[in-house]
């Protein structure tokens, strides 16, 4: 099922097809059915058919069947769909939007949408279910077209959101409240519990770490918290998921004691246990992770009350399809990917990892820490390569971690309830909030100090979906054998290693051509001169230490494990690289950067093979090629709108390849080649 989902997102052809197949699948599995000789072909016609499920589900979904907005200005509804969340510049919130005029025909009229409204009084006391109306655009999601860039457009696309909309101070008006969903309603209660937590006053450090493990919220997170939890192996701490909603079944599992003999004991037992976890699922606002975990743990507490085996890969594969019926995007989700890595490598290979460790014969401390090393050991195998993928780090001392992090988390969790409880009781809860700000602080503090020991977090060599694929498959294969046939291991163990290091090789051992990379940034221009690995320019008009780098420059040095580049923003000069007069040579090629009006003082024409106009830039292109002849025109995306379509009408008209990074993304040119033309990045 979850390969043929895969299959029609990347083919993404007409539903008509996957249909015929299970026409063809059903076939397959009768034949099979009433001919004794063809017996297999009923397996064969099962997986057909779930793979067609898959594929059917996947093209009939939202994102293939309705198509985009069209992004002229129209009248729009929009409720809020979750607490809107205030931002330096804008109040940010999911909102269900609905066209209300035009012809939408061939487009799309409703979908979930991101609005940006800038900040107001009337801005930022907008709630949950409050309906506004407004005229404006609606922005299809579109990436920058940035090199290693995260993908923001799947990102988007796999959470539900069709499309984002700026609203400026009185482009909107408000027209009352909507009818509240159940989700809007966990949100809603949800809320209360942050307004709990600011009453009791925490460090803000440790409200921020609270909300993220009692209630899913992280929108209050910093980069350095977040940086200092996944460096040490922690983060799947602030991710509410199975990990907590497991924590709560331990708990209650204690405390509610079952009677082995008596079975409407333990059906009335699960259904408490159940009843709680999901009251906390709908606390914590519904959120997909903790639904998805809470779904799994009510299949397992059903084969409890059957008495028969509930912690199989039957289970977890039940609550996979459950999950994709309903949501086939979530496959593609980085949380459902690690929940369910993780769980299917613990289920995989927990049990033979305490046989060999012997965690029942020494006692019940020594059996503890086995756990937590088992457990540790399972999910770190399952997840290493999506964690390789996604992230491109490795922490090293994730067992401490773990070892420190999970019966911490187990007693917040519970102190966490208690004061939830308590709350109308003033000296108790006080109490409570006391023991939480202390333990929480502690934790952090532990975890900042396993931060900052040597090696704490390794940088991984980039690696693509296909090594991902085989890291995974060489990984679960041979810890499987190794765990059940030690004979063969040897071989399992040699051959992958051998398909593992040949695929590294090649990646490492790319020759970088020597280029100039023009970024489409529309906070600074940017552009990168590569000489080699070790050698490199980065070329801007603004400062090192002004200029936020994070999203535009550091994932493509970052992946490709470039040295530090040089940061130019005035004249500079070395043997490889020269910048002067906002005249770059490099590689036997230069480039002009024109940012104001001064190139009109310049008395002598020099030839160019690219001509980058940034923000600031002004003049006609006839006499800007006068001085500067060229073949190729970048506008950056700084450069203000009404420009780029001015210098973009000059061009064509003088007969002038111009590019607008804007809209085609960034672009490569090769300086050591003889043809020397644009590439451009894949957006």
């Amino acid at each position: 099922m979850m390969l043929g989902i895969a299959v029609a997102d990347v083919l993404n052809v007409d539903v008509a097809i996957w249909l015929h197949l299970s026409l063809f699948a059903l076939l397959l599995m009768v034949a099979g059915l009433f001919i004794g000789r063809l017996s297999l072909l009923f397996g064969v016609g099962a997986l057909l058919s779930m793979f067609s499920i898959g594929a059917t589900l996947m093209s009939t979904d939202d994102g293939y069947s309705i198509p985009q907005w069209n992004e002229t200005k129209g009248e729009y509804s929009a409720v809020f769909i979750e607490t809107p969340h205030m931002g330096d510049k804008t109040v940010k919130a999911p909102v269900m939007l609905t066209r209300l005029d035009g012809d939408t025909v061939g487009a799309r009229s409703s979908g979930v949408a991101y609005l940006y409204i800038a900040n107001c009084v009337d801005a930022e006391n907008l709630k949950i279910g409050e309906c506004i109306s407004f005229a404006g655009k609606v922005k299809n999601p579109q990436n920058a077209g940035n090199p290693a860039e995260f993908d923001m457009e799947r990102y988007l696309y796999v959470k539900g959101v069709t499309g984002t909309a700026y609203l400026p101070v009185g482009a909107w008006r408000k027209e009352g409240v909507a009818h509240m969903t159940l989700r809007m309603r966990a949100l809603a209660l949800r809320e209360k519990v942050v307004h709990m937590y600011v009453d009791m006053g925490f460090d803000e450090d440790v409200a921020a770490v609270l909300r993220a493990l009692t209630i899913g919220d992280k929108s209050e997170l910093t980069s350095e918290i977040t940086e200092t939890f996944s460096s040490v192996g922690a983060s799947h701490i602030l991710a509410l998921s199975g990990l907590h909603l497991g924590i709560f079944y331990m708990i209650l599992s204690v405390l509610l004691p079952m009677w082995r003999n008596k079975r409407a004991f333990t059906l009335l037992r699960e259904l408490l246990i159940l009843m709680i976890i999901w009251s906390f699922v709908f606390v914590a606002g519904l959120s997909a992770s903790l639904t998805r975990a809470a779904l799994l743990f009510t299949i397992f507490s059903f084969g409890r009350c059957l008495r028969r085996d509930a912690s199989s890969l039957n289970s977890l594969a039940l609550a996979a399809i459950v999950m994709l019926l309903f949501s086939p995007r979530s496959l593609f989700d980085v949380s459902f990917q690690l929940s369910f890595a993780a769980v299917f490598s613990i289920l995989l290979l927990r049990p033979s990892l305490r046989r060999l460790l012997a965690a029942d014969r020494y006692g019940k401390v020594y059996g503890y820490v086995a756990d937590v090393v088992t457990l540790s050991i399972a999910a770190q195998i399952g997840t290493f390569p999506f964690v390789w993928y996604y992230f491109g780090t490795f922490p090293l001392y994730f067992l401490f971690t773990n070892m420190l992090v999970v019966p911490v988390a187990f007693i917040i969790m519970s102190l966490a309830v208690l004061l939830w409880l308590s709350s109308p009781i003033t000296y108790l809860a006080t109490a409570v909030a006391w023991f939480l700000n202390v333990l929480v602080g502690g934790m952090n503090e532990a975890l900042r100090l396993l931060e900052q020991l040597p090696l704490a977090s390794i940088e991984l060599p980039y690696i693509d979906a296909v090594g991902a694929w085989l890291v995974a498959f060489s990984l679960l294969l041979c810890g499987y054998i190794c765990l059940r046939f030690k004979f063969v291991a040897i071989f399992a163990f040699l051959g992958s290693l051998l398909f593992v290091g040949m695929w590294l090789a090649r990646l490492g051992n790319v020759e970088h051509d020597r280029y100039m990379l023009f970024y489409n940034s529309r906070q600074f221009p940017a552009v990168h001169f590569v000489h080699s690995r070790d050698t490199s320019y980065l070329l801007s008009t603004m400062e090192r230490r002004f200029a936020d780098v994070g999203y535009i420059t550091e994932p493509y040095i970052r992946r490709h494990s470039f040295a530090e580049p040089r940061w130019v923003c005035g004249d500079y000069s070395d043997a490889r690289f020269s910048y002067t007069s906002g005249i770059v040579n490099f590689c036997n090629r230069s480039m002009k950067l024109l940012r104001d009006a001064s190139w009109q003082e310049d008395s002598v024409a020099h030839p160019v093979d690219v001509l980058f106009l940034c923000k600031g830039f002004k003049g006609a292109m006839e006499k800007v090629l006068v001085k500067y002849p060229t073949k190729w025109v970048l506008m950056d995306a700084g450069l203000h709108a009404m420009s780029r379509k001015r210098v973009a009408k000059e061009c064509s008209a003088l007969g002038v390849a111009c590019f607008d990074l804007s809209q085609s993304g960034a672009m490569f040119f090769h300086c050591v080649r003889d043809e020397f033309a644009p590439c451009f990045v894949k957006r």
